[in-house]
């Protein structure tokens, strides 16, 4: 009996220590099984986070081991950029779809390869045809990724531009002078103003010049609106030509332009337009118009006015210029302390 009650006691040993295994295993397999869930729901996660991103994210394989783009990733946002989804763009090749000129192509192909070298390229412009046929401005972000099996891809994240360059593009047009490309009056006067504004804080001079042409009205009736058109281009031109990157120019009517010479006094003033007015009677000359201009030079010094102020000043001079029945400028200069303005 007391080898019996011996060999069940060992025998109830073992089973206990083998639910003691069972337990410590079944405890194991429970941490395991809530952590691969845990790590399933961040998996799931980072895929919602990516899909509803609103940058365009996409992963493809390196270049390097692959001879053609295979994206790995594409959320729902580089669909509505492109117009394709990933299984398309794999199919029809990323180069050969979105770049339509060979020579673009081929650019974006090099990039890859200064990428590798280990160049920073962060938020590049490039354009891109969508699925729909037309241009999209996009830009670029891209970093290199090594996974753990040591395969590398490439991060992309994609910002589309092209809505907000439409927007600059139509806030530009409507302040620009389709003939000219000048200013128009409204970009004109915001510009002067600031300028001018500018000019008082630093306690500056400035110098406002008003252009009008002679006889332009015989030109456009005798030769038609084509040869005048040709005439303000070239009028135009010859502004462009003359100022400083600071300085404002603009077409302010239809045979009208001003100018507006920050920190320009007399002496700077008489400088800029004598060199203008030489320029001016060359392209004339060589053209063969049978035209002519006033100019009204007028420099301000102490308190600067406000444009309309300096606009009349400026075109009174004009006037003057135009009274001697040939091309003329006329230099006015008027001072203004804080207390008269």
């Amino acid at each position: 009996m007391a080898q019996t009650s011996s060999r069940e006691r060992t025998v109830e040993e073992k089973l206990d220590s083998a639910r003691r295994q069972i337990r410590i295993l079944e405890d194991r397999l429970a941490r395991q099984q809530e952590l691969h869930e845990r790590l399933s729901e961040d998996h799931r996660f980072r895929e919602v986070v990516i899909e509803r991103a609103a940058e365009g994210v996409c992963v493809c394989h390196d270049v390097a081991t692959h001879p053609y783009v295979e994206f790995t990733v594409w959320n729902q946002r580089m669909v509505e950029l492109t117009g394709y989804q990933m299984e398309e763009i794999n199919r029809l090749g990323w180069y050969q779809t979105v770049y339509a000129d060979p020579e673009v192509r081929e650019r974006a192909r090099l990039r890859m390869e200064r990428m590798r070298e280990g160049h920073d390229l962060r938020f590049e412009r490039w354009e891109i045809r969508h699925a729909d046929g037309t241009e999209r401005a996009i830009a670029i972000s891209t970093s290199v990724l090594t996974a753990a099996d040591g395969s590398v891809h490439v991060l992309a994240l994609i910002h589309d531009l092209t809505e907000q360059e439409n927007l600059r593009r139509e806030a530009l047009l409507a302040r620009t002078d389709e003939l000219t490309q000048l200013r128009n009056r409204r970009g004109f006067e915001e510009d002067a103003e600031l300028l001018i504004r500018l000019g008082r804080r630093n306690h500056q001079c400035l110098t406002l010049g008003y252009l009008d042409l002679t006889n332009f009205k015989i030109l456009n009736d005798e030769h038609g609106h084509q040869e005048g058109d040709r005439a303000l281009q070239a009028i135009g031109a010859c502004l462009s030509a003359s100022v400083r990157s600071s300085d404002v120019i603009g077409r302010i009517g239809g045979d009208e332009f001003a100018i507006v010479l920050p920190a320009t006094d007399a002496a700077g003033a008489k400088t800029f337009f004598a060199a203008l007015e030489a320029r001016l009677l060359d392209s004339i000359r060589a053209h063969g118009w049978d035209l002519g201009f006033g100019v009204g030079a007028a420099t301000f010094l102490g308190h600067l006015p406000d444009l309309a102020e300096a606009l009349r000043a400026a075109d009174a001079l004009m006037y003057e210029a135009k009274k001697s029945g040939k091309s003329n400028v006329v230099y006015g200069q008027f001072e203004a302390s804080r207390e008269s303005a």
